[in-house]
């Protein structure tokens, strides 16, 4: 019923409109002044000429600010993808430069050491301990032998243990394995001990190798490979005592190592091939920090 009322008043008013058009038109021929009628009718309109003035005003600009909206929209939509490429090819290049210098420091660490030394790229970790062992990506192909010794820049790494074609396993020195040791020597004390695969918390255990105890053994003392390793050059650090079983007498029977060469964080590790007798006063690969034999 309101529908059918509203188009009768929208009827309505259309022909209102259209007599008064045709009256304005019909009385328009030219005269010395407008009759009372048309004036009426013209200043009647004036209102209604300015609504439709101010509202098709309104609408050709809500128009011109939406197009404008969906430019702007279009427009973000495509900084914001440029910017996301660029972060992505940005991130490509700093993955880029980070193993160009893992490489060019595998190159200087190996053209710098005295001993024949194969580097070699760590593929896998040991799942229920990042401390035990990892496989690498040398093999037999590559001239890798088991109980190689393997090493990086900071010291002591641990040795080979299975060999395939093209990868190999690399015991730490923290795996708790049954005939995991080294022989080493305490820098401070030239005391011999032997460093046992320890424990899951990346730790090895220090025993006597002459006595049954230590004479002299302090917190933080470093131990070093000793001249009697059959498979590591003399010298190369180890890792340093935290802490000590102290027994009857102050007598040290055993102590804890933690190694020098942070085992978890590796990614490039060193495969001596070969060894080679080095004088007295050679330090381990010519590093400012490492030890030197009294």
């Amino acid at each position: 019923m309101f529908q059918l009322f509203m188009n009768r008043l929208i009827l309505k008013i259309a022909l209102i409109l259209l007599i008064t058009t045709w009256v304005i038109y019909a009385t328009s021929h030219p005269r010395a002044q407008e009759g009372k009628i048309e004036y009426f009718l013209n200043t009647a309109m004036v209102p209604l000429e300015s609504s439709f003035n101010y509202l098709g005003k309104m609408t050709g600009d809500t128009l011109r600010t939406i197009t404008k909206l969906a430019q702007l929209k279009e427009e973000n939509d495509r900084l914001q993808t440029q910017v996301s490429d660029l972060q992505a090819k940005q991130l490509g290049l700093n993955a880029l430069q980070a193993e160009n210098k893992r490489l060019r420091d595998a190159l200087q660490f190996t053209a710098d050491q005295p001993h024949e030394v194969i580097s070699a790229g760590i593929i896998a970790v040991n799942p229920s301990n990042w401390n035990c062992s990892v496989i690498i990506n040398k093999g037999r192909k590559d001239g890798i032998q088991k109980n190689m010794a393997v090493i990086s820049p900071e010291g002591v790494v641990g040795r080979i243990g299975e060999v395939r074609a093209h990868s190999a396993e690399v015991i730490m020195i923290t795996d708790p394995r049954q005939g995991n040791y080294i022989g080493g020597v305490v820098q401070r004390t030239r005391d011999m001990v032997f460093v046992v695969g320890g424990n899951h918390r990346g730790e090895c255990t220090v025993q006597p190798a002459v006595d049954n105890y230590f004479k002299d053994l302090q917190k933080n003392d470093l131990v070093v490979t000793s001249e009697t390793s059959e498979i590591f050059p003399r010298g190369l650090p180890i890792g340093r005592v935290v802490y000590f079983i102290q027994r009857v007498n102050n007598m040290v029977t055993k102590a804890y190592l933690k190694p020098v060469v942070d085992l978890g964080k590796l990614e490039i590790v060193y495969i001596i091939k070969s060894k080679k007798e080095l004088p007295p006063e050679t330090t381990f690969g010519g590093s400012e920090n490492a030890p030197t034999n009294p």
